[in-house]
């Protein structure tokens, strides 16, 4: 059997990968690109690369975990601790100046778990922003909800 050319190579593998491409995952996406460069062997990873534009890095890496049985856990695209890491792991102050921003307003029983304050979240953002910390109005909506505080209207106390 005649081994085809790198061009004709590089085309088939294009073929392939434009009909796949829309059903793709990135996990599995990665997997085929690894496959592929493998079943062609020498100067698979430069054939891959060109004929979809996918990085040798991570065709090169797929191909080590295939080898090594190093498959990410079921139903997971990355490994586990991806991402970017919460506000309160940079700013170990932010906790504690949102409770002291929070102390002369909060009301309800001290015995209840659930704490009410009747600052809004847009005020307590200023307010944390004004004191060095760079935080939007969804995150002070969730610490206050991890907190335990439910925002209250202005009422009669």
């Amino acid at each position: 059997m005649k081994r085809l050319s790198v061009n004709d190579q590089v085309a088939v593998i294009r073929n392939k990968y434009l009909s796949l491409e829309p059903t793709f995952q990135e996990l599995t996406k990665r997997r085929w690109l690894a496959s592929e460069a493998i079943a062609i062997g020498r100067g698979g990873i430069k054939i891959v690369h060109e004929a979809t534009g996918a990085s040798r890095t991570t065709i090169r890496a797929r191909i080590n975990e295939l080898q090594t049985e190093a498959i990410p856990e079921k139903n997971r695209q990355r490994k586990a601790g991806g991402g970017r890491k919460l506000l309160t792991e940079h700013d170990k102050t932010l906790l504690s100046d949102l409770e002291k921003l929070l102390e002369p307003e909060t009301r309800g029983d001290p015995e209840n778990p659930l704490r009410r304050t009747c600052k809004s979240a847009e005020q307590i953002k200023t307010k944390l922003n004004e004191m060095g910390h760079q935080i939007s109005e969804r995150t002070v909506n969730r610490l206050l909800h991890e907190m335990g505080y439910s925002l209250q209207g202005n009422q009669k106390t």
